[in-house]
This record gives C-alpha cells, sequence and structure tokens, in this order.
C-alpha cells in the first residue's frame, strides 16, 4: 500500500478542460512499476468504453465507473433515438440501468440539447471527469486512486485531440449522408 502513496503524491494533477500533464502512456510506464500484479493488469486493460456487459473487472473503483459509463452511454442511445424518432427496443438490464441512473439520463438530456457538438462532447467529458471522482470516493492514496488518475487522464487525453474543423467536416459528411439516406 506505501508504494501507492509514493505513486499518487508524485503524480501532477489533471483538471477538466486543460490539458493533461503527461501522456496515458507516461503514466502507465510510471505506474507499472509500482502496482502490485493485480493492479497493473486491471491497469493494462483499463478503457473508456466499458463493456456492455455487466462483468466484474477485479476493481470496486472501476465496476462502480464502468457502471456509470454503461449507463451514460444508454442513455445517450435511448435520448438520440427519441430525438430522430427512432425506436430502439431495450433489452431488461439496460432499463433497470435507466431506472436507477437519474444522473446519467439528466446528463444525455442535456448534452442532446447541447447544439454545438463540440460543447456538448466537452460537457459529457466534464460529467464524465467529476463521476471519476465522486465514484472513486476519498481515498486517494490506493489503487481506486490510481485508477480514478487513470481515467481522468484518458479523459483528458480525448479532449486534447478534439479537433473544431475536422468535426465540422465529418459532421457535415454524417449529416448528409444520413439525408441522402431518407430520400
Amino acid at each position: 500500500m506505501a508504494s501507492y502513496y509514493y505513486l499518487t503524491a508524485q503524480l501532477p494533477s489533471i483538471f477538466p478542460n486543460l490539458q493533461p500533464p503527461m501522456s496515458f502512456k507516461a503514466f502507465k510506464e510510471l505506474a507499472l512499476r509500482s502496482l502490485s500484479e493485480k493492479d497493473a493488469q486491471i491497469l493494462e486493460t483499463l478503457s473508456l468504453e466499458p463493456p456492455r456487459e455487466d462483468i466484474s473487472t477485479g476493481s470496486a473503483y472501476l465496476d462502480k465507473w464502468y457502471e456509470f459509463e454503461r449507463s451514460l452511454r444508454i442513455a445517450l442511445e435511448q435520448v438520440r433515438s427519441a430525438k430522430l424518432k427512432w425506436e430502439v427496443p431495450i433489452s431488461y438490464d439496460e432499463r433497470v440501468l435507466l431506472s436507477s441512473a437519474f444522473t446519467p439520463v439528466q446528463i444525455a438530456r442535456t448534452a442532446a440539447s447541447i447544439q454545438n457538438p463540440l460543447e456538448a462532447e466537452n460537457f459529457l467529458d466534464n460529467a464524465r471527469f467529476q463521476a471519476a471522482d465522486t465514484v472513486r470516493g476519498a481515498e486517494v492514496f490506493s489503487s481506486d486512486g490510481i485508477f480514478s488518475y487513470a481515467i481522468k487522464l484518458l479523459l483528458r487525453e480525448r479532449a486534447s485531440k478534439f479537433d473544431t474543423g475536422k468535426g465540422k467536416e465529418e459532421y457535415s459528411s454524417l449529416y448528409n449522408s444520413i439525408l441522402d439516406e431518407e430520400k
């Protein structure tokens, strides 16, 4: 446990809406020197995209994070489908997630109401960033603190790659292809 304290204490702070203080690759190289074998394996498979099914990762923190992210993605799917008047069947498990996850549903509704796609993505990233801290709890100097840092770093690294020009270009291309399909 002591090695987690020293690792966490030397990590630079991560803030929403700012460039990441280091790359995820550099963080991983640093973290893998201090983590237990079990935690190192978990870090190696860590992703911003949770498995669709609720499968234990071996980390209580990541299980909670993935539950939040799954709930948010399902809520986004439902809100966006409703907006397009598409009917998407919901499995029983997804209905349970939606009913028990008021916050992800509200986040999805708010994001869907934002007209600018970049602003909507930034809003979602900020909500995810806050959730990464919230589901971690108060324990910073543990594997949960390391995994929370990793998730937040991945979120900031992803957001730092957003390019307004390329985004507008891609949005226009997708929008036009949808319009062409409906004809």
